[in-house]
């Protein structure tokens, strides 16, 4: 095997572990700056409002973030779907299908939460 193949293979291998190690510092990191920043706010004096603990927080299971979610799988899933089709057959679409359906399920999502909050 050729050296220039042989490096595509290790770079293969390797990124993904790379792209993971990276999202889990950098969520580690903001969380230690989001607790840094409590803990400066108490060792002042000041009171910790519910609305500051809200703004810090992670509240990513509003309906927004759903219907974003939703949004994205769709995005993904259209083309896929449509893209199997054209090169394959239409019993292959199926599995194209998956994202549109987990798509789906997120803006349905969305909308029962955002009744929810009303």
């Amino acid at each position: 095997m050729p050296v220039s193949e042989m490096l595509v293979v290790i770079i293969a291998t390797i990124s993904p572990f790379m792209l993971a190690i990276g999202v889990i510092v950098y969520l580690y990191k903001s969380r230690v700056a989001k607790q840094s920043t409590l803990i400066k706010i108490v060792e002042l004096g000041a009171t910790v409002d519910p609305e500051m603990m809200k703004m810090l927080s992670d509240d990513s299971n509003g309906h927004k973030t759903d219907f974003k979610y939703g949004l994205v799988w769709l995005a993904i899933g259209i083309p896929l779907t449509l893209g199997i089709w054209l090169r394959f057959s239409i019993s292959d679409a199926v599995f194209g299908t998956i994202p549109v359906f987990i798509g789906i399920a997120y803006l349905i999502a969305a909308k029962y939460k955002l009744r929810e909050t009303s």
